[in-house]
């Protein structure tokens, strides 16, 4: 395909009637020189141009401007991000007061032409964030591409036309303007330090205008503890500020805050901040760089540029467009670069548990926007850990979860029951677990049915039951119920052991399904009217278990499944705090990440579960956090090997000739918890005793299986013990 065609290829389905349309053709142009000359680079990309050529977040709000008189206008302020893979949207504040309507509207009606001159607003503003984004990529800058922009007209019908007349405000009327937008931005969790932040254009805004943004910015960052424990000094500056806050204030509409008119507190107070961070934000020490001739950046810069026109015989405007689209296209691969409009939920578990969430959350339409990043380490399993423990590795993927642009962390049952309140104390982003929820779903399940819950069971790992944090929050709602526990050691391994079918629904082998009965008989015995499957894997068992307990018992068992009620609770959070996701149009993304040792194994399982292709990017968590120390290192990479070890043990009870019965006591034994006296009443941990004959059943074994013989020197420390 030679270049000329491909131009005339464009102009036939790219009419360039706008700025818009003339970059659209840019980046087709780009497109079929790829496909036409770097075949190898295509096909490895070619999925994500549609990606490229749409924007990445949409963001309309009206604002009710309070003007001097008295009177209210309504004003619209319009973002487009478009593409964020290089880093946190960067670009422009404009104030628009007039468009050129195109030709043939003068039989339109007043609304048409409304809506007509607001699409002429936002193709103007998606115009500045793709050339951002391109600029950015052009010049290795590591900013996204962004911009945004005040509608200060009125469309009016004067008797002889239809016009746009343009908003003059005054300096007070500017001022509750700017102030507005920082409020409405940052309150979206689309403007901060780890997001979108406007800049002045210079022509319809200014410093001065942005100061005010900036100043109202902070203040709600300061209000909504929206900033990270990182940000220590900034929190401190801003909580002086605010002490000191005096003089004349006034209360904005549709805000809590309090501020001053004129004045800029929260600004001034950030002042070294701001500057330190604009540095970096406005790509200055970048541009200065390649500004310098003698500069090796700007000179690698050049013969980025003159190889390019040589490889593609093409102009250097072509050739710079193809830098940036291939760049972008390059980092884009990598879902932990993307920086998310409103950040991601982040889903954190050991084994497949992480992929189960996410079938529950993607079943939920309104969450069918959001941007998931799935977590998961295979070899790494927190249920036999101790609560130090698990806080350490906790506290070490929660930063990586905010660091990778998570707006919500979603944890483990085992992790929220050790971890979730520090976390929450040390995190500025929300973590949510399943507990909660799980209980609030009991009640809710007793309050349809009309019958008193006077006994709950829960199944779980050692570290929930020991926790007691099903059990404190059990007594929240009821103080004389019945809480009977069981720990099921065996139960997640079985998970990650087995294969799904092609209708993703896992296949249950009779030996798992012996297994699972055995360990719920003590549950079974004792009449329970509510089970709660206190583990994330533990979800894909619940009709073998309605099975089992009808089998057994000659009646059905209500079933609280952890993993599912986490996901309406993500929902009703999102929805209260007003943070789901602003994409209209585009279904959001799901990445999954793994360390890079998992990575194989966890691609097929996740290709298993959701039918689909899984791209698992291979990931040390430590280059995402950046500050891991030594000390941090060596105590992942023990956890890492005894959690291996741990596994096999498992594994080879599972695998083993051993009745279903000895499998559970041994399990327990080796794995459960040793003293079952509670301090709570009314409260019981059952588990099935590890008899003489089970013994005696695995040492006549031992020949045949040598992981049993290890197994039974295993029991014998722990009974010594």
């Amino acid at each position: 395909m030679s270049t000329n065609y491909t131009e005339q290829q464009i102009s036939e389905n790219f009419p360039e009637l706008t700025t818009l349309g003339k970059i659209h053709s840019r980046l087709d142009k780009v497109k079929l020189i790829i496909q036409d000359k770097d075949v190898d680079f295509f096909n490895k990309h070619c999925h994500l141009f549609e990606r490229l050529e749409g924007r990445r977040q949409k963001f309309i709000d009206s604002i009710n401007l309070e003007m001097d008189d008295g009177s209210t206008k309504t004003v619209k302020l319009f973002l487009v991000q478009h593409n964020l893979a290089f880093g946190p949207g960067q670009g422009w504040l404009k104030f628009i007061k007039n468009v050129d309507f195109p030709e043939g509207i003068d039989k339109a009606s007043l609304v048409e032409i409304k809506d007509i001159a607001e699409n002429i607003v936002l193709e103007e503003v998606e115009s500045s964030a793709v050339e951002k984004s391109l600029f950015h990529a052009l010049h290795n800058i590591k900013l996204g591409g962004a911009s945004s922009a005040v509608m200060l007209m009125e469309i009016e019908d004067i008797g002889v036309e239809i016009k746009a007349v343009p908003i003059n405000l005054t300096n007070s009327e500017t001022i509750r303007l700017a102030r507005e937008v920082g409020s409405r931005l940052t309150k979206y969790r689309i403007m901060g330090p780890d997001g979108f932040w406007p800049e002045p254009d210079n022509e319809t805004t200014n410093e001065q205008i942005l100061n005010w943004v900036e100043d109202e910015a902070l203040n709600t960052l300061r209000q909504k503890q929206l900033l990270a424990p990182k940000e220590k000094e900034l929190i401190e500056a801003l909580n002086r500020a605010h002490n000191q806050v005096d003089g004349e204030r006034k209360i904005i509409a549709g805000t809590n805050n309090v501020i001053g008119t004129g004045e800029t507190p929260y600004h001034n107070a950030a002042i070294m901040w701001l500057k330190e961070w604009r540095a970096t934000r406005r790509g200055g020490v970048a541009l200065e760089e390649l500004n310098s001739e003698d500069s090796k950046v700007s000179q690698h810069y050049r013969q980025s540029v003159s190889k390019t026109e040589r490889k593609y015989n093409v102009m250097p405007s072509v050739a710079k467009d193809i830098i940036a689209v291939k760049r972008l296209l390059t980092v884009m691969r990598h879902p932990f670069r993307d920086y998310r409009p409103n950040g991601q939920i982040v889903v954190m578990d050991t084994g497949i548990a992480p992929v189960i969430s996410q079938e529950h959350l993607l079943k939920l339409e309104e969450l069918a926007g959001e941007d998931i990043v799935i977590v998961s380490v295979l070899s790494r399993r927190l249920g036999g850990s101790s609560p130090r423990r698990i806080q350490q590795l906790c506290r070490i993927y929660v930063e990586a979860a905010y660091n990778l642009g998570a707006k919500i962390v979603l944890l483990c049952n085992t992790m929220d029951a050790n971890a979730r309140m520090t976390m929450e104390k040390e995190f500025s982003i929300p973590v949510l677990g399943p507990i909660v929820p799980a209980v609030e779903a009991v009640f809710r399940l007793e309050n349809a049915n009309g019958v008193e819950v006077k006994s709950i069971g829960i199944v779980a790992t050692k570290a929930t039951i020991e926790s007691g944090a099903y059990i404190n929050e059990i007594r929240k709602h009821r103080q004389n119920v019945k809480i009977f526990s069981v720990v099921a050691p065996l139960f997640a391994t079985m998970v990650d052991m087995s294969e799904f079918d092609k209708m993703k629904s896992q296949v249950i082998s009779q030996r798992n399904r012996s297994i699972i009965e055995a360990n719920l008989q003590p549950l079974i015995k004792k009449n329970i009217d509510i089970l709660v499957l206190g583990c994330t894997h533990y979800g894909v068992f619940e009709q073998a278990i309605h099975e089992i307990w009808k089998s057994c018992t000659g009646r059905e068992i209500h079933i609280v499944d952890t993993a599912k009620e986490l996901s309406y609770y993500t929902l009703t959070f999102l929805k209260q705090n007003k943070i789901l996701s602003l994409r209209m149009e585009q279904k959001g993304k799901v990445s999954y990440i793994a360390s890079e040792e998992d990575t194989p194994q966890f691609e097929r399982k996740v290709s298993e579960m959701t039918g689909c292709t899984a791209d698992v990017v291979p990931m040390d968590i430590g280059k995402v956090v950046g500050r891991l120390s030594e000390e941090d290192r060596s105590f992942q990479k023990a956890v890492a090997r005894e959690s291996r070890e741990d596994i096999n043990l498992r594994a080879s009870i599972i695998n083993s000739n051993l009745s279903a019965e000895a499998k559970v006591a041994v399990a327990d034994k080796l794995y459960g918890i040793k003293d079952k006296s509670t301090i709570w009443p009314d409260c019981e941990i059952l588990s099935l005793e590890l008899k003489d004959e089970h013994i005696r059943e695995m040492a006549s074994l031992t020949t045949q299986n040598e992981e049993l013989l290890t197994i039974l020197f295993h029991i014998k420390n722990t009974t010594s013990q």
